[in-house]
C-alpha cells in the first residue's frame, strides 16, 4: 500500500507539472489552505477484537484495541486547483480518552494519539461558479497509538502501548461555497473504508497480523479555505 501511496503522489506531481506547462487560460491555477472540523462515526472490527502476540522472549501479550465508535478530528489541508480539479493533502490529529475494548469485567479508559495523513482528488461541478458541488476520492495511511493497551500475561509486569497502522480509500461529497473571492465555506461528507494489516508492541516490535482488520469510518466535515 505504500507504494500506492507513492504511485499516487507521482501521479499527483506529474498532472500538476502536466498542467503547469498548458496555457494558463484553459488551466487556470489556484492555491488554498484550510482548516476544518469533522464528526466521526466509525463501526468495524477494532475495539471487538483482542489480538494475542508474543514477546521476543516468547511471552504471551494480549492487546486490546480501542472501542472506536464516535470521535472528532481537525483537518488541516493544503491544495492547488486546475480548473475544475482541486487535489490536496489532508492532515488529522487527535488525542484523547476511549475505552478498552474486550475487557468484560468493566470499562478501562486509556488515552488514545489518532493521526492520519491522506491526499484528496475532487472534481468541482459548475466551476466557476460561486456555488459548487464536487465528488471525488481519497488515500490515508492512519496510525492509531493506545497507552497501556498491551497486556502481559504475568500481569505483575507493567503494561505497554500498541500502535495499529492501516490505509483506507475515501469516497467525498461536497460543496465549496465562495463566500467571497478569496475565502471558501466548504460542508462534506466523508467515507473511508479502512484496513489495518500492521501493529506494533514495545516488546514484539512490528508485525503484521494474521487477520486484517476493518473499519469503516463516516465524516461529516465543515472546512473553510483561504484560496490565493
Amino acid at each position: 500500500m505504500k507504494k500506492f501511496l507513492v504511485t499516487l503522489l507521482f501521479l499527483s506531481i506529474f498532472s500538476t507539472s502536466v498542467f503547469a506547462d498548458e496555457d494558463e487560460g484553459y488551466w487556470p491555477r489556484s492555491y488554498f489552505a484550510g482548516l476544518g472540523f469533522s464528526a466521526v462515526v466509525t463501526k468495524g472490527d477494532i475495539g471487538k477484537y483482542t489480538i494475542d502476540t508474543k514477546t521476543e522472549q516468547g511471552e504471551k501479550e494480549t492487546v486490546h484495541l480501542p472501542s472506536l465508535n464516535v470521535l472528532l478530528w481537525p483537518d488541516i489541508m493544503l491544495g492547488v486547483n486546475i480548473g475544475q480539479f482541486s487535489l490536496s493533502a489532508n492532515y488529522n490529529y487527535w488525542y484523547y480518552g476511549e475505552e478498552l475494548g474486550g475487557i468484560p469485567e468493566g470499562s478501562v479508559e486509556e488515552q488514545v494519539r489518532f493521526w492520519r495523513f491522506g491526499v484528496e482528488f475532487i472534481y468541482n461541478f459548475y466551476w466557476p461558479e460561486y456555488f459548487q458541488p464536487g465528488i471525488g476520492i481519497g488515500y490515508t495511511y492512519t496510525s492509531i497509538k493506545t497507552d497501556n493497551s498491551v497486556f502481559p500475561a504475568d500481569m505483575t509486569k507493567e503494561k505497554t502501548y500498541s500502535e495499529l497502522m492501516g490505509s483506507a480509500i475515501a469516497l467525498i461529497f461536497d460543496i465549496r461555497y465562495y463566500w467571497t473571492e478569496n475565502l471558501i465555506l466548504q460542508p462534506s461528507l466523508k467515507f473511508y473504508e479502512s484496513w489495518f494489516s500492521n501493529l506494533y508492541t514495545e516488546h514484539s516490535g512490528t508485525n503484521e497480523l494474521v487477520h486484517t482488520k476493518w473499519q469503516t469510518f463516516a465524516a461529516i466535515e465543515l472546512a473553510i479555505q483561504y484560496q490565493f
